[in-house]
This record gives structure tokens, sequence and C-alpha cells, in this order.
């Protein structure tokens, strides 16, 4: 009779080994490996994770309808053409190579082919200006049926539940369509400078310091004009703070490009992107970042950078992708900007550069949409492509004014300064909703 006590020492360590093998197994599996029939082997896969906006999306891989978003696939590990479309919705595509035990993630923004359009003004407006945080913007409206409708506007592009997005804050008193507006870097004020033209340039007449709250009324409105050296002194100085603490997360190479050898450098909402525009030829150091992570975009990187080209460097990957729909901004706007050379003087151009600063639009035709995406005019419309220049969706082929285009916070909707369905010369503010 064998011993009751070596049977459970036996059963005890068959059930320790099949629980240690099961469990390699199962790591194994979580890995992605699976067995080949075929061969008779175990093949580690990769594992694709499609997500898009919006949510159940056709997912094609290599010209096959596979599932549909959201969805996490186990494949071999190899090259993968996918593409995810929605009915109303422009086509999503990339090339995804999947390699074994690694993840690779998809996120797919999708447009609607016909946005459904929303003006906010009616009459006519012009000299739009977009606050630094990118929640407000300033516009005059001119040629209303009522004469005390005219003026200068402020309004939000966050979704207000307390009162009305559109606010007034002067009248048409003085003509704010031939001014120059630029926001304090909190927001609460708007400097209104006015010109005139002389035969050795153009020079300051007047200007004003106006609340963007409430309506300023133009017999308590006084000159600031002998104060613009200290305003724009401090202004420059709260822009330059504000970037900062963003320059000290980015490594030394690209902060020596970002502040001397680039010009219409802005950062993405959220800090973690960059674009910019290089005033020299220069090589970018070996993507050291991208090399320790185990898996990153695997759109074609730009490491050799060219004079007057526009680029976007990717903080958390370290790698950067050249945007070829960007055009060069004019040699007059080129002398406006760079990152380091605003002087703390009232004089125009240091004024226009302040201003240049945290409106893209004003120096160049491309600006973030979120965090993930860049909007840009060009002579065929509004496209709005990914960071890494890959998707370009023309959105509008309306004619955009004084090259207007600016997203709401929570990139839902876009705004465009244009005109739809009305006379040639009228242009107004239009809302496209992008969900």
């Amino acid at each position: 009779m064998s011993n009751p006590k070596s049977k459970r020492i036996l059963i005890n360590l068959a059930i320790v080994f099949t629980l240690i093998v099961g469990t390699l197994i199962g790591i194994q599996f979580a890995k992605g490996y699976r067995p080949n029939i075929e061969n008779g082997s175990i093949e580690g896969n990769g594992l694709l994770s499609i997500t898009s906006y919006p949510k159940s999306a056709r997912v094609f891989i290599n010209g096959k309808l596979t599932t549909v978003t959201d969805d996490k696939l186990y494949l071999s590990p190899t090259n993968y053409q996918i593409k995810i479309e929605k009915d109303g919705f422009h086509p999503w595509n990339k090339n995804v190579p999947l390699k074994p035990e690694l993840v690779s993630s998809i996120d797919a923004r999708l447009f609607p082919i016909i946005p459904a359009t929303t003006p906010i003004t009616f009459y006519q407006a012009s000299n739009v200006s977009i606050s630094p945080d990118g929640t407000k913007i300033a516009y005059v409206v001119s040629k209303s049926p009522i004469p005390a409708d005219d003026g200068l506007y402020i309004y939000s592009l966050s979704n207000n539940l307390l009162g009305s997005q559109n606010t007034q804050i002067t009248g048409s008193e003085k003509d704010y369509t031939k001014a120059l507006l630029v926001w304090a870097p909190d927001n609460n004020q708007i400097l209104a400078i006015f010109t005139e033209k002389l035969k050795s340039g153009e020079k300051i007449s007047s200007s004003h310091l106006l609340s963007t709250k409430s309506m300023n009324q133009i017999k308590t409105l006084t000159d600031a004009t002998l104060k613009l050296p200290q305003i724009i002194a401090e202004w420059q100085d709260k822009h330059a703070k504000i970037n900062q603490p963003t320059l000290s997360l980015y490594p030394k190479y690209m902060v020596d490009v970002l502040t001397g050898k680039s010009i219409n450098v802005y950062f993405s909402p959220d800090k973690e992107r960059v674009f910019y525009t290089p005033t020299e030829n220069l090589a970018l150091p070996e993507n050291a970042v991208g090399k320790a992570l185990p898996n990153i975009n695997s759109a074609q990187e730009s490491r050799d950078i060219l004079k007057g080209s526009t680029y976007v460097y990717d903080l958390k990957e370290g790698t950067n992708y050249q945007i070829t729909l960007a055009s060069p901004s004019s040699e007059i706007v080129k002398n406006l900007i760079t990152t380091q050379s605003a002087t703390p003087s009232a004089s125009l151009l240091a004024i226009k550069q302040l201003k240049a600063q945290t409106e893209s639009r004003y120096s160049t035709n491309t600006s973030w949409y979120g965090n993930r995406h860049l909007i840009q005019t060009t002579k065929d419309g509004v496209y709005i492509t990914e960071y890494d220049n890959l998707n370009p969706t023309l959105i509008s082929q309306a004619t955009i004014k004084e090259n207007f285009i600016a997203p709401s916070p929570d990139a839902s909707k876009l705004l465009l300064l244009t005109n739809i369905n009305q006379k040639p010369e009228a242009f107004n503010l239009i809302s496209l909703d992008l969900k």
C-alpha cells in the first residue's frame, strides 16, 4: 500500500507545477504569443489597439473589413495598412508596423464631410484677434442696421452657461477696424493702437487700454501712448515667464533651436508639442528618447531640418516631423518674429512682435487644433492635419479673411472669418461643428 502522505505531497507538487506552467503560459499569451498550427510553433504577436472619435467606425486592415473601433487585435508582427471610415466623415489612413510583445495604438480623429455651420456675426466682422489662452476672441462689428451695435466685441469660445458668449466692450466712436489689437497676458485687457502713415513710415497716433469684461465708455478713456514702453515691457516679461517652465522640459538642443534659431514658435495647449520654423539649416541629434521607448509613432521623422520649412517636435517621443502643407511666412512677418528679439520698447515692431508671440495666424498660416492636430490655410481652403503630417483633411473651401481661424478649447468647433452666401465684401464669423 502506498504512503498517503507521499500521495498528498505529489498532488500538491502537481498543483504547484500546474499553477506555475499556467501562469507562464498566461504571461506569454498576454504578450501576444499564439500557436501556429501550420508550422507547429508558437509565435509572438503584436497587439493593435484601435480607437476613434466618433466611435464605432469601420476598420479595414490591408483592404479587408476586420472590425470596428474600439477594439484590440493580436496580429503577426509586420506592417499593416489601416483605414478607418464612418459614413459622413472623411476616412483616416496610416501604415502601422506591429512588433512582437508590444502594443501599437491608433487613436483616429474623423472629421465630418459636411460640418454644420452656425453664424456668430451677421453684418460685417473684421479685425479679429484671439486671446493668449485661446478661450476668447475680439472682433469688430460694422455696418449693423442699428448703429449702437457697431463696435468692439469679446466672444467666449467656451460654452458659457451663466450668460451670453458675446460682450460688447466699445461703441463705434472710434474706428476699431483700423486698430492694432494686442491682448494682455491675463486676457483682462486689450491694447488698442491707432497709427497714421507718414512719408517716413508708420507712426503711433493714439492708444488706450480696454477692459475685456464690460463696456468701456469713450468719455473715460485716456491715451496710453506715453505709458506704452512700460506696458509693453511688462507684457513681454509675463509672456516670457509663461514659456519658461515649458522650455525647461525640452532637451537642451531643442531649447537652443527654439530660442535662438527659429521663428514662429508655438506650443500645443498641453505643451507636449511645438511647431517652429528654423532660420538656418540644422541637424538634430539622434533621437535618444525614442530609442529608449519600446514603441513610438511610426511616421517618418526629419532630423535634418531646412531653413524656412515648418516642423513639429514631440516632447514625449523626441520625434521631429516636417509639415509640408505650411508655407513660409512673408519676409515682412519674418522680421517681426523671433523668440528672443523682443525688446522693452514702444516701437510698432516691438508691439507687433508681442502680438505675434501668442497669435500664430499673425505670422504663419498654421495654428494648433487641440494637442494632436494643426489647422492650416492654403489657397485651396482650410486643412486639418495630424502633427506628424499625416491625414491632411480639407475641412472647408471657403475664402478666409485676415487668415483667421480659431478652434474652441475642446476642439469641437472651428471659427472662420469667411463669406458664405453673402455679398462678396461681407465677411462674418462662422462656427463649424466638427464633432
